[in-house]
């Protein structure tokens, strides 16, 4: 009930009708729960009605707009601190949260006399002499449990104003302040804002990007400013000319690209995962003739008979492995989150009991790693994890934690090892791993990690979340979308197409300043060649092959969309095109082929068929096709050889069982067609199927001489095998 009230109060609040919002707000001004904003909301009210007497009276009011903008503000400011309340009130986590952070009197004075004071003691530690690691890390704990505390606060604070935002961003600026400390601050403000739009949080973010020098501190504070996009930013007028200001920077525009299709990069981490453990951690594990090591890949003692029984075996894993390397070092360097796999079976440890680890530089005095500190006393491996690890910051601790517990079961030769950065594997070279975009990468993998694995991850919105991660596409909210330039949209646009979020593109298509182009109708209609609808999908393609009648991947929709149409002639066209524009490419001869099948010209693909079957004479799919052709070309006897071929090659598709049963049968072996049949059915686990899918293949069976009745016949039979 509370969600829908706020929903529909901030539906008013966009809408800028006021008097509808605090229609829509009044039961929670008269919910106990909600008690603290009840005078705030009554005054709104009758601030409001003072005007709309003013008005009825007839008296002029040059500022009359001005006030009722500024009322407007003021109820979505009610509004935002209701949202807070409400998830108090769901969520005990969260309430005990907002509550503390409440209560905290501890003046802002006092908390940069101590940020002051740390950094002031944490340079004499340096300078002092004799053994000062006790007050190290006396000094490292108290400075922990103060920044955690202040975390708190700010994550769970209320709406800002003018001086809470002056504050924080002196604090998060000044020279004497940590950067780590600075960049944690970042964080929180982070948390709240796009949990609780505040203008004043949203506003220090910008400013923070646009002052801060040290680069993690930088790029937090775009992160949190991009992320921070809601549909209210109109009733604040001074959002307006700050987006201008930090749009119309050619390389902050670039950087927030970059940044949205980085947020993708993060939510594909499951599905890269995936795509490790299927295709590239077996031929790791296949490959145990090798020791991978600090070194790289070593082989191991040779087998003596595996020179006779296989000689080139050895070259071949060799191959393999390498290429698995390549390939996992080619995901990393395009974006992918090769690591999030490993790492999220690691976050389980008290650490992360603390909300403000989870976003914590990695510095290797954290109070947190003190068991690990003392069991790699003399051992730079804490530092070299911090300066060369190829990991976020998150997952750095992770593996710090987790060295902790087997360090004792580690040989003295490999705990030497750990001194060398090449024992944390592959890394970038240095400039790489300090630049804006990959620092903003780890960032974001540390937020993805939150998001997905932490206990606290229900206290906050989750910029990853929403349908089909839609949350993410910040770039579609009205108050950027109209400062990127077309030609970015649509760069961005294939990306989402090439990395198959289907739903985000239609989003983008549907929200964005895109042009009617050729390029915009390409993209529309692979949108809807993946929701289904193949002839909208064969409509917009079309349109693009109007202006650009030779593009590519026009045609190659066009093609498609026609075959799934029935529209063969339309399909015959689109790939006959294809294949004389680019003959070398075996996809649209093939499809060229199986088009004109399609359209009863079986006799003109054969000859194409023979001739791509030379070419690629292992190519399963080829003999598929061809063997098809034949059929429907009236040679099921040379069909029969084809899918023969096709069956014993191992490459077999429950279908081809199918097909070779129709061989069979043309041919007058009624039981050896059953015997495929069946074969068929037990694949695809389906007795009624067969009724299906002779109705689609009727034609061509027909044509070989089964009459109708035979089809429903056999049908039949096929239900009492």
């Amino acid at each position: 009930m509370d969600k829908t009230i706020i929903y529909n109060t901030k539906k008013s609040l966009i809408a800028k009708n006021l008097g509808q919002a605090l229609e829509h707000i009044r039961p929670l001004s008269e919910d106990r729960c909600y008690v603290g904003l009840h005078e705030r909301i009554a005054k709104i009210r009758d601030d409001y009605h003072l005007m709309l007497d003013y008005l009825r009276q007839g008296y002029p009011d040059p500022s009359r707009s001005d006030v009722y903008l500024s009322l407007l503000r003021r109820l979505d400011r009610v509004t935002n601190e209701a949202t807070l309340m409400m998830r108090a009130l769901r969520d005990n986590r969260t309430g005990n949260y907002v509550s503390k952070a409440a209560q905290e009197t501890q003046p802002f004075s006092a908390i940069v006399h101590q940020m002051e004071d740390f950094v002031s003691e944490v340079a004499l530690l340096g300078l002092s002499e004799g053994d000062e690691r006790e007050r190290g890390k006396q000094l490292y704990q108290e400075h922990h449990t103060m920044m955690s505390s202040l975390f708190d606060r700010v994550s769970f604070s209320r709406q800002w104003h003018t001086d809470d935002r002056e504050f924080f961003e002196q604090l998060i600026l000044s020279p004497t302040t940590d950067s780590n400390d600075a960049a944690l601050l970042v964080s929180a403000i982070t948390l709240s804002s796009i949990t609780y739009f505040d203008v004043h949080k949203y506003i220090a973010l910008a400013h923070i990007f646009q002052g801060a020098t040290e680069e993690p501190v930088r790029q937090r504070a775009l992160v949190g400013w991009a992320l921070t996009t809601t549909r209210t930013h109109a009733l604040y007028l001074e959002v307006a000319p700050l987006v201008e200001e930090m749009t119309q920077n050619e390389e902050t525009s670039r950087q927030l690209l970059e940044l949205q299709t980085q947020l993708f990069f993060c939510i594909n981490a499951e599905r890269d995962q995936a795509e490790i453990s299927r295709n590239i951690m077996p031929n790791l594990m296949k490959n145990k003739g090798f020791d991978i090591t600090r070194h790289g890949i070593v082989e191991k003692e040779d087998d003596p008979m595996q020179d006779i029984l296989d000689p080139e075996a050895s070259d071949r894993a060799m191959e393999e492995l390498e290429h698995s390397f390549e390939r996992m070092s080619e995901m990393q360097r395009n974006g992918s989150d090769i690591y999030f796999g490993g790492f999220s079976q690691m976050k389980r440890y008290p650490f992360f009991y603390t909300l403000s680890n989870w976003f914590c530089p990695f510095y290797s005095a954290h109070p947190g790693l003190v068991a690990t500190q003392e069991k790699l006393k003399g051992n730079r491996f804490l530092d070299t994890l911090m300066s060369n690890g190829p990991f976020c910051d998150s997952d750095k601790y992770s593996f710090a934690l987790a060295l902790a517990t087997v360090i004792d079961k580690i040989p003295e030769n490999m705990r030497s090892a750990l001194n060398d950065g090449a024992a944390l594997g592959p890394t970038m070279p240095a400039e790489q791993l300090q630049s804006p975009s990959n620092i903003r990468l780890m960032y974001l993998q540390d937020l993805y990690r939150f998001f997905r694995l932490s206990d606290f991850r229900n206290c906050f919105y989750n910029p990853f979340g929403g349908d089909d991660s839609l949350n993410a596409l910040f770039l579609c909210n009205d108050i950027l979308q109209h400062h990127i330039a077309e030609n970015d949209l649509l760069r961005l646009g294939n990306f989402l197409l090439k990395r198959g979020h289907y739903a985000a593109l239609n989003r983008l298509l549907e929200k964005s300043d895109i042009g009617e182009s050729a390029k915009r109708d390409i993209l529309a209609g692979y949108c809807q060649l993946h929701q289904g609808d193949h002839l909208e999908a064969m409509r917009q393609f079309g349109k693009a092959l109007e202006s650009e009648p030779t593009n590519k991947r026009a045609l190659a929709g066009y093609g498609r969309a026609a075959m799934m149409t029935g529209h063969f002639a339309e399909a015959e066209s689109a790939y006959s095109q294809l294949s004389l524009l680019f003959p070398e490419n075996r996809n649209y001869a093939l499809h060229h082929a199986l088009s004109l099948i399609r359209n009863g010209k079986a006799a003109e693909a054969t000859p194409l068929l023979y001739k791509l079957s030379y070419e690629h004479g292992d190519d399963a799919e080829i003999t598929r096709v061809l063997a098809w052709c034949l059929l429907a070309s009236l040679k099921p006897a040379q069909a029969q050889k084809e899918y023969d071929r096709l069956l014993s090659s191992g490459n077999a598709k429950a279908e081809d069982h199918l097909n070779v049963g129709y061989c069979h049968w043309v041919t007058g072996d009624i039981t050896g067609a059953i015997g495929c049949f069946r074969q068929y059915l037990d694949l695809v686990g389906n007795d009624m199927q067969i009724a299906e899918e002779l109705s689609k293949d009727k034609d061509t069976l027909m044509a070989n001489g089964i009459s109708e009745y035979e089809l429903l016949m056999m049908a039949d039979l096929m239900k009492e095998q």
